[in-house]
């Protein structure tokens, strides 16, 4: 993107979390599971490869694994990490879901179909493209900000611009990931798609 591109696009860095420990470890749950050893050092490394990137404001799930793979380029630039409820992840049920897999495959065929207590794919992607649309209201053109979410929320964020990306997609995403997300005033629109995604090792 040249500088001249730059100056007239609103820019978000849409950040998938490291590696964290699995679901179910004793003593965590959704919103206290960490980072894995891994997981730290691909934080890390994905500051890194950001050294060099002009970035403006930080934000980031309320899940401690998506702050904290965020958290080395915020201090890098002494930037304050703002939490916003509305980046965690989407939850297809409340408790356990052993099959968690079957009705996450069947909500990317059908958008509406959610479990009791659920959320549909429809009401998580409205979520969080509500979440982009607002906070882009309170930056202006030419500034870059950086969003720390999870990998299906991800996926939905970027079928609204995409709509190819799907169940498959969202299985391919990496840990960490990175995708470039610009608003020109008029539309979002996902940045060099195919090349942005992974984070190099």
């Amino acid at each position: 993107m040249s500088n001249r591109d730059h100056n007239t696009v609103f820019t978000v860095l849409l950040i998938r979390h490291a590696e964290s420990v699995a679901p179910g470890t004793a003593d965590f749950d959704e919103y206290t599971r960490p980072l894995t050893t891994k997981g730290f050092r691909d934080a890390e490394r994905l500051a890194d490869s950001l050294a060099s990137t002009q970035i403006d404001a930080a934000y980031s799930s309320p899940y401690i694994r998506a702050r904290q793979t965020i958290e080395p380029i915020a201090k890098a630039r002494g930037l304050t990490i703002e939490t916003i409820d509305d980046l965690r992840e989407r939850v297809l049920k409340p408790g356990d879901l052993p099959d968690w897999r079957v009705h996450l495959q069947r909500s990317w065929k059908d958008f509406d179909y959610a479990l009791p207590g659920g959320e549909s794919s429809h009401a998580a992607q409205a979520r969080v493209v509500r979440v982009l649309d607002d906070i882009r209201g309170r930056h202006a053109r030419g500034e870059v900000v950086m969003f720390a979410s999870h990998g299906n929320l991800i996926a939905l964020a970027l079928n609204a611009m995409l709509p190819n990306v799907d169940y498959a997609f969202w299985e391919s995403i990496p840990m960490p990931a990175l995708y470039t997300l610009l608003h020109d005033g008029e539309r979002w629109r996902v940045e060099n798609f195919e090349l942005n995604a992974r984070v190099r090792r």
